[in-house]
């Protein structure tokens, strides 16, 4: 504890004043749970803007598992602290038996305030970074091999505008998804999530047959696959999985077909294209549906940068 620190205390032990009490003649304890108190209201309405508008919300596990406990016992302390603080300015009783309290218990009480509150600080900043700037997700699936690998973390990018050849993360719910005549069971996992690479953007045209991208007419190398992985799934790639021109999407709940992708959608393939679910399946997906671009994975080779 620093100098200032043990002279404010001990201001407060001559003065016979508790940690309580005190918040009527200094602001220092006063802001300390008045911060208590913006923490678990921001934290709040960050959690009712996600959850009531849909917004990015891949990063609402991560949060509830990271965050949630810590801004509990946050919200806990400041309805603590509210009650303690209204029944001091209604009770002569309460005020006279805190002003008893000993100095050990007010320098506790300092403490405890002074170092807890960095756990809802950083708690909030994290919930408003996760749900408005960038989130951390877990990959599950081998659709965007060997660009992205099974079970690494990547790091997704709200705020990155969406180019072609960007690897994003996209969402498709039942209302989205050109599928038809989906089972109950089918019906429960939307919406589902989808790690892939942008193709096609809004005013292209798009071929994939035999292996060879073609957009807007022209042959486009695909630099991120490496020669092993095309002589892997060269076999594949030339049977069932081409992609011949024309896109579905859904419209006001209605499947339309183009063959240019029209203004609000996005054309994506996974790079392991023999197996992957993408808009040859599921269709074009809405701008709206994308949540980021994946900017880095990590996972058990280091840190890298997604290209």
């Amino acid at each position: 504890m620093n100098d200032n620190q043990k002279s404010y205390l001990s201001t407060l032990n001559d003065e016979k004043s508790s940690v309580v009490a005190s918040l009527k003649i200094n602001n220092k304890i006063f802001k300390k749970l008045i911060t208590f108190m913006i923490c678990s209201i921001t934290y709040l309405v960050v959690t009712f803007i996600t959850k009531n508008n849909s917004s990015h919300d891949i990063q609402t596990k991560f949060v509830n598992s990271f965050v949630s406990t810590i801004m509990n016992v946050c919200f806990a302390v400041s309805v603590i602290a509210s009650i303690m603080y209204i029944l001091i300015l209604v009770s002569k009783r309460i005020r006279d038996i805190l002003d008893n309290l000993k100095y050990k218990v007010k320098k506790i009480i300092f403490i405890f305030l002074d170092w807890v509150l960095i756990f809802p600080l950083c708690a909030t900043i994290a919930s408003l970074c996760f749900a408005f700037v960038f989130t951390f997700a877990e990959v599950n699936g081998t659709s965007m091999a060997p660009t992205v690998s099974n079970n690494s973390t990547i790091f997704l990018s709200y705020l990155e505008k969406i180019d072609r050849f960007d690897v994003v993360v996209a969402y498709i719910t039942t209302e989205d998804s050109v599928v038809e005549n989906l089972s109950i069971y089918q019906q429960e996992q939307y919406p589902e999530y989808y790690i892939k690479r942008v193709i096609g953007v809004p005013g292209d045209t798009v071929t994939w047959v035999n292996g060879v991208l073609t957009i807007n007419g022209e042959v486009v190398e695909e630099n991120f696959f490496d020669q092993e992985t095309i002589q892997n799934h060269i076999d594949t790639w030339t049977k069932d999985t081409g992609f011949f021109g024309n896109f579905a999407y859904k419209e006001n709940g209605m499947i339309k077909y183009s063959t240019v992708i029209p203004e609000g959608y996005y054309f994506v393939m996974g790079d392991n294209r023999s197996n992957s679910i993408d808009s040859r399946r599921i269709g074009l997906i809405p701008k709206k549906n994308i949540e980021g671009v994946v900017k880095f994975e990590i996972s058990k080779s280091g840190f890298e940068r997604v290209e």
